[in-house]
């Protein structure tokens, strides 16, 4: 299918173009209108011969409905004997296969000779002439030129010019003559040796044959001079330019870069010199008088009758007049003028001028606005707003466009002056090339009416245009706007691949107007000399479609059922949809077949939405329906049912049910040879509305009044904590019915949404969901469908707000009611604000081991010269904690440590080591054990253990029986009046439950006490902290500081008692013991201390018996 060309879309035509966008799209991304871009008819010539250089159509004059193509290839070889690349015309009929061209003979002759000093000499040189690089026709007339072709001025110096010569062919070619203006014997400096006649060529409707000569009156200034040729470098024909595009070196080149340069003669022979060029040379002449009494050995000829402007003055030189031209009626008089262009002319400005075909004086000019932009390299004239007058379009294919802050850019523009009356023109209306160094406006071809609505239309060639640089013609359509909308661009064709790669020059050349195929459509040819080919489009018929659309009835009532739902006992409200349609256009066949679509409530499925309506018969929201219509034939209609959905099924009531009808042409049949067209200015879609009955009065527009208010349980966040949030919101309509009423809470990024609060009698429980808009986070809730008038809602909207690092002083919550009504759809904006607050709770505990020490140690005493360290005396620590209670971080904070170290040069608590944990590091202001004592591996003790541990068991204390020591405070010695070891401690980023650790180990330094015996003594550390900054745009106004102190106790006792005793004298004094013991044993016996008295009397007797007796009492 073809996609239309839309000159604006208004943003309520967005929604159609974006639902036009899934029937249609651009093949190979060119737009597409009535020319046939798939498939055209190609013709090929010889590699290398610029075949496609210039193109024409040819319609015999005895045969009127026969028309074929001519073709100029300047560089081809032809039969000529002797002559190299002496450029040819092909005759390609049509249609045909892409090599049945065939040269047509305009010249089949050598040079023309002259005998001089006895030898043969050539007086003319054919060779490289560029014959074919202008070819123009006009009823069953052909005129060919080779502007290079060389003439031999002076005869006896042998030097050459490049006069130019055309050749003129009629009756089917079957009669020629030569044409040669310039062709002179006169040497002086006002002929026309570098005249080179033929560079543009056109005819006037009469049939009189205009030719330009751009380098006439060229030795102004002497003669003799070397011509210094332009550096540059050709290789296969192009001239490589700075800017690194290939571009011909002939006529392409725009004086040194895109044209034949008047300058340049041909590359074989000598050449004239003189300083500048003049203005340049037109002219004119009736093709009979050139085929009148016309000789091959008459080579010097004039023709009768025949005109040409005349030298210009010296201000005009190098100026290239002739460049192109073309001829058009400007003074109203029926008369047509002749316009030349001139694009080195008015200081490198370029002008065209427009001169008087019957006594040839120039009459006026159009001026260029931009130096060196070639203004008037190409020219045309064709009546494209309709008013019956011819208007002028001027090329400049080098313009440049500057755009702000950026390099310019070489466009190309082609310049449109439309006529108001007799020789005034409107300013010009531009057209501006989009392809850098595509060389836009190169060609500009009068197309006729290519789609038949009454306007001409034209093309416009961008030969290196594309991503590929292989070259674009743009096809713009006339309208009676020009003037105020310019013209519409409707087509873009785009080159094949070439086959020999690199540029294509396709769209260097153009010729229209003509119908080749008879359908009433003019047709168009596209030359393409860089890849030697030639492409032949034809248009397409333009099918004008109509269609409307009826409702009945356009309101719809839901409580109205009148239609059963199919194969069910339910009613529904329905609606009747009668479609009709027609077609019209200029030679289209008798039927048209047309592929209609009929989308129900379109609108919701471009925007997601749910359906409101349905076909009755299918239940389907869309149908697609064949209309055959006839040419000049009644419109075809047909009818559909629809019904409206269950109230329950969806939530729009308000907005218009849209219905769009989507129409197009059948795609053709395969092997249908060209299919006809829509006309893509005539609109291809149709739509029409209905609505659902509300209950709002007799207007059916429900207007609300929708008020909104809402608290919040805290007025403060800290930065850290949870944060939990609680929005109350109150919502109340006053008005009549809000349809799909929802609220809208615009909640900041740092709010998460928990949900609703619920199991609360005061508070609604609506359906609520949280959604992202445009990078916008919200949560929406339903507040009724409708909410009908005196609904009064509240709502609780549970929040948690984390991620408050970077964040200001405040964030916010936004609040707004939204209904679909058309009147009053908003309520009243609410916005509420919550504080930032940094509040971080530091406590700073410390703890002494041990807590106090006791001397004097038994048995021990301490050494005048220590070296080992527990030589020193008993081991004291203090332990430091900074723990972060939160909820905030710090970033950074200063721990300073007083350590109490020296009295009167007398040490106290000998410093050994400083450790830390957690994101601190500590330094002193001296040195730590100066007198490099032995180190002691040393453990913690379980106190330290758990006090890392943030143990809350209560610390053991060893003691020693001390005399007086509970009662007596003793003197505190710290940073006031001994001298300190300062520790600076840094510590770094400490978040919420985090703690900095410093534990400072030291020697108490005993032989400084035993010189003051039985003085207590406080040894008291003091530490203080302060927060430095905090990791948060927001800070407090007080940072967090703090500062205690930590005591050891120094007591004095005496030793105890008991005292440890080797084990080899307590067995050694036990077995003295025993045999002390053993000894008095023995002598007690020995002296009977154990014998018992006995009484007198029969002892024995009274043992026995007392034995027998105890015996008996046994058993």
């Amino acid at each position: 299918m073809e996609r239309c060309v839309w000159d604006c879309v208004s943003s309520a035509g967005m929604f159609i173009l974006a639902l036009l966008s899934v029937f249609w799209t651009a093949p190979n991304g060119v737009w597409s209108f009535n020319i046939y871009a798939e498939h055209p008819t190609r013709y090929r010539g010889p590699d290398g011969s610029y075949f496609g250089y210039s193109v024409d159509f040819y319609q015999a004059s005895t045969d009127r409905n026969t028309i074929s193509v001519l073709v100029g290839a300047p560089k081809a070889n032809t039969s000529q004997p002797g002559i190299v690349e002496a450029g040819a015309v092909y005759y390609c009929p049509w249609p045909g296969l892409p090599d049945s061209c065939r040269q047509i003979p305009f010249d089949n002759s050598n040079n023309r000779m002259m005998k001089l000093n006895g030898t043969r000499e050539p007086l003319e040189f054919k060779s490289h002439q560029w014959f074919g690089a202008s070819v123009r026709t006009h009823k069953g007339k052909v005129v060919a030129c080779a502007p290079l072709y060389h003439w031999r001025t002076v005869k006896l110096s042998g030097e050459k010019d490049p006069v130019g010569t055309c050749y003129v062919a009629v009756q089917n070619f079957s009669a020629y003559a030569e044409y040669s203006p310039c062709r002179t014997n006169d040497p002086d400096p006002e002929g026309q040796g570098f005249c080179q006649a033929g560079f543009s060529v056109d005819f006037t409707k009469e049939g009189t044959l205009v030719v330009g000569g751009p380098g006439s009156f060229y030795w102004q200034e002497g003669i003799g001079k070397a011509l210094r040729r332009e550096e540059e470098e050709e290789a296969q024909g192009y001239r490589v330019k700075k800017e690194g595009l290939k571009v011909p070196a002939a006529k392409g080149q725009l004086g040194s870069q895109l044209g034949l340069n008047p300058k340049q003669v041909s590359q074989h022979g000598a050449a004239h010199s003189p300083g500048f060029l003049s203005a340049g040379q037109v002219m004119t002449a009736g093709v009979a008088q050139i085929l009148n009494g016309y000789s091959l050995k008459a080579v010097l000829r004039r023709v009768p009758e025949e005109k040409h402007t005349r030298a210009a003055e010296d201000t005009h030189d190098d100026s290239y007049l002739g460049y192109s031209v073309a001829v058009g009626e400007f003074t109203g008089d029926s008369e047509q003028e002749l316009i030349a262009g001139v694009p080195r002319g008015a200081q490198n400005f370029g002008y065209v001028a427009m001169i008087n075909s019957t006594n040839m004086t120039f009459i006026q000019n159009f001026t260029g606005e931009q130096m060196a932009s070639y203004f008037g390299y190409s020219l045309a004239v064709a009546d494209l707003n309709g008013d019956g007058t011819d208007d002028v379009l001027v090329g400049a294919p080098l313009y440049m466009e500057r755009e702000i802050e950026s390099y310019p850019r070489e466009v190309g523009k082609v310049y449109l002056y439309l006529q108001l009356s007799p020789l005034t023109f409107s300013d010009p209306v531009p057209l501006t090339g989009t392809y850098t160094f595509g060389r836009f406006g190169t060609a500009i071809a009068p197309l006729g009416d290519l789609n038949q609505d009454g306007y001409n239309d034209v093309a416009v060639g961008c030969p290196f245009g594309g991503e590929e640089r292989g070259g674009r013609v743009l096809i713009y359509n006339g309208h009676p706007n020009v003037a105020a909308q310019g013209l519409r661009l409707s087509q873009e064709l785009r080159a094949a691949r070439s086959r020999a790669g690199g540029l294509s020059g396709y769209g260097f050349t153009l010729r229209g107007g003509q119908d080749l195929d008879n359908n009433k459509y003019p047709d168009l040819i596209v030359g393409a000399f860089g890849s030697g080919e030639v492409s032949v489009y034809r248009s397409r018929a333009v099918v004008s479609a109509e269609a409307s659309m009826d409702l009945i009835p356009r309101v719809l009532n839901p409580d109205d059922r009148q239609c059963h739902l199919p194969q069910t006992d339910i009613m529904a409200t329905c609606l009747k949809v009668d479609v009709c349609a027609s077609v019209s256009g200029v030679g289209i066949p008798s039927s048209v077949d047309l592929r209609a679509e009929l989308q129900l409530d379109w609108l919701k499925g471009v925007r997601g939405g749910v359906k409101r309506v349905l076909f009755l018969d299918t239940q389907e929201p869309q149908r697609t329906m064949l209309l055959r219509l006839g040419h000049r034939r009644p419109r075809a209609c047909s009818t559909h049912t629809i019904y409206l959905k269950e109230d329950d099924e969806f939530r729009d009531k308000l907005s218009p049910i849209s219905l769009a009808l989507n129409y197009s042409l059948v795609p053709p049949s395969h092997g249908q040879d060209l299919p006809p067209i829509l006309n893509h200015y005539s609109s291809t879609f149709l739509q029409e509305q209905a609505y659902i009955l509300l209950d709002c009065g007799d207007d059916n527009v429900c207007i609300p009044d929708l008020q909104l208010s809402a608290t919040m349980d805290r007025s403060e966040l800290l930065i850290g904590d949870d944060n939990p949030v609680l929005l109350t919101i109150t919502a109340v309509n006053r008005g009549e019915g809000a349809y799909e009423a929802e609220l809208h809470a615009l909640i900041p990024p740092e709010a998460d949404y928990i949900g609703v609060k619920r199991s609360a009698e005061a508070l609604s429980e609506p359906d609520c969901e949280y959604k992202t808009v445009n990078d916008s986070r919200m949560v929406v809730c339903d507040l009724g469908n409708p909410m009908v008038a005196g609904t009064e809602l509240t709502v609780g909207l549970r929040f948690s707000i984390q991620r408050l690092e970077d964040v200001g002083p405040m964030i916010g919550f936004a609040m707004q009611i939204h209904s679909s009504n058309k009147d009053e759809p908003h309520s009243n904006l609410v916005s509420l604000n919550l504080t930032i607050a940094a509040v971080a709770e530091l406590d700073l505990r410390g703890v002494s081991h041990p807590s106090q020490v006791v001397l004097p140690f038994p048995r021990w005493e301490p050494k005048e010269k220590p070296v080992k360290e527990d030589e020193v005396g008993p081991q004291v620590t203090h332990i430091y904690e900074l723990h972060n209670f939160g909820p905030s971080s710090i970033q950074e904070a200063q721990l300073q440590v007083g350590w109490p170290s020296r009295f009167r040069d007398q040490n106290l608590l000998y410093a050994m080591e400083i450790q830390t944990d957690g994101p601190i590091s500590c330094k002193t202001n001296n040195s730590l054990n100066p007198l490099g004592l032995q180190v002691s591996s040393v453990q913690d003790t379980p106190e330290l253990l758990g006090f890392l541990r943030n143990a809350s068991a209560p610390h053991q204390r060893h003691r020693r029986a001390a005399s007086g020591s509970h009662g007596s405070v003793g003197k505190t010695l710290n940073c006031t009046n001994v001298s300190c070891l300062r520790i600076t401690c840094l510590i770094g980023r400490l978040d919420r439950r985090q703690s900095a650790v410093v534990k400072i180990r030291s020697r108490l330094w005993v032989q400084t006490f035993l010189q003051h015996r039985n003085n207590p003594y406080i040894l008291n550390s003091t530490v203080s902290f302060e927060v430095l900054s905090m990791p948060y745009r927001v800070q407090p106004s007080l940072l967090p500081k703090r500062a205690t102190s930590m005591g050891t106790h120094v007591l004095w006792g005496t030793p105890d008692v008991s005292f440890a005793v080797p084990l080899w004298v307590i067995i050694l004094a036990i077995l003295l013991g025993l045999l002390v013991l053993a000894i008095l044993t023995l002598a007690m016996w020995k002296c009977g201390f154990f014998d018992r008295a006995k009484p007198p009397g029969d002892d024995n007797v009274s043992d026995q018996e007392q034995l027998t007796a105890d015996q008996t009492g046994d058993a």
